[in-house]
């Protein structure tokens, strides 16, 4: 009860203060009451792809919120009006939701290796790699606050799907080796791509700029 009530106190907090972060606290508070919110594991890709895009599009409004007081040309969104926003980001948070969908149900991947590997990736692609770079265009200090802030956006929005699903033993998954982390990393990349493709053609259909 203790880790729900600071885990909520601290959402709250960081909601005020710094929008975007706290994706951070949600999962904490997930994690803390993870026990009362298990679904069983029928229809998993299902369920699973549902429950990524639901908390994407949040971490997504989360951002949209950190950015309203920025002028529309400064704000670090796929777009930056809050509705195109969000439309272009349901194609984004899909292919990634697909993605950790097929990986966990085949692979042994667990709450711990999904937030790792998910805050590591999102260093690499966030804003087209300027994060990753940051420490050689900002300085150290600067790059290396970028580097855990955006683990702690990235790793949070993809490891809470999994929290749902803890009877995942019940399903023939085979054991995770090193070798999956790459594989993981390789279908983001993948999914980074097909998201490319997506907000392309939206662009185009809708006339948007």
């Amino acid at each position: 009860m203790k880790r729900i009530v600071l885990s909520a106190i601290l959402f709250l907090i960081v909601f005020i203060t710094v929008p975007v972060l706290a994706v951070f606290p949600l999962f904490l508070f997930i994690y803390s009451i993870q026990s009362r919110i298990q679904l069983d594991t029928n229809h998993f890709y299902i369920k699973y792809t549902i429950l990524g895009i639901i908390f994407g599009l949040f971490t997504e409004i989360l951002a949209i919120l950190d950015n309203l007081d920025k002028p529309p040309h400064e704000r670090i969104l796929f777009h930056p009006n809050p509705g195109t926003d969000l439309l272009l980001g349901v194609g984004f948070y899909f292919f990634i939701a697909v993605m950790w969908a097929f990986l966990t149900r085949r692979y042994t991947f667990t709450v711990k290796s999904i937030f790792v590997i998910g805050g590591i990736w999102g260093i690499v692609v966030e804003q087209n790699a300027a994060i990753l770079s940051s420490p050689l265009t900002q300085g150290i200090v600067i790059g290396m606050f970028s580097y855990v802030f955006v683990f702690l956006v990235y790793g949070p929005f993809m490891a809470i799907p999994i929290l749902f699903f803890k009877d995942l033993h019940v399903m023939n998954r085979k054991a995770r080796k090193n070798r999956h982390a790459v594989l993981a990393f390789i279908m983001l990349c993948t999914a980074y791509v097909l998201a490319g493709g997506y907000m392309i053609l939206l662009y185009v259909g809708l006339g948007l700029s």
